[in-house]
């Protein structure tokens, strides 16, 4: 089962777990079972799971986060050099603090998604061409 990349959470989730925290830091408990979390965070939980036990290294961050360059373009899975290429023609918002580029997040992901997106159309549009001119 693979989780989502990130998961934004209903209200309800978080007032779930706001509730939880409230009760696992007023009375120092370490455990929580997994019925106590809302459905999104178990399912975040099962992700990172399986890739501590694939031996990958996790990092969780809110979607708020600013990242590198270096780092964006690790999650992207593309060079550094083209994505500052990416984010001079505007395809992607960014800010500097003093002399290095900036980015949210949450921006990576929404154009790693719409790239994902526009990926697979091109794909289909390809397969159904193929089949349109006979050629599978």
């Amino acid at each position: 089962m693979t989780a989502p990349a990130f998961h934004l959470p209903t209200e309800a989730e978080r007032l779930q777990a706001r509730e939880t925290l409230t009760r696992l830091e007023g009375a120092g408990v370490r455990e929580v079972r997994l019925q106590d979390l809302p459905a999104g965070v178990a399912a975040l939980l099962h992700s990172i799971l399986g890739e501590v036990a694939k031996g990958h290294a996790v990092q969780v961050l809110p979607v708020h986060a600013e990242l590198s360059t270096q780092e964006a373009a690790d999650l992207l899975g593309v060079s550094r050099p083209h994505l500052v290429k990416l984010l001079e023609e505007g395809a992607l918002p960014h800010h500097k603090v003093g002399t290095h580029r900036r980015v949210k997040l949450d921006d990576v992901l929404t154009y790693r998604h719409q790239r994902d997106q526009d990926r697979r159309q091109a794909l289909q549009a390809l397969a159904d061409l193929d089949q349109e001119l006979g050629l599978l």
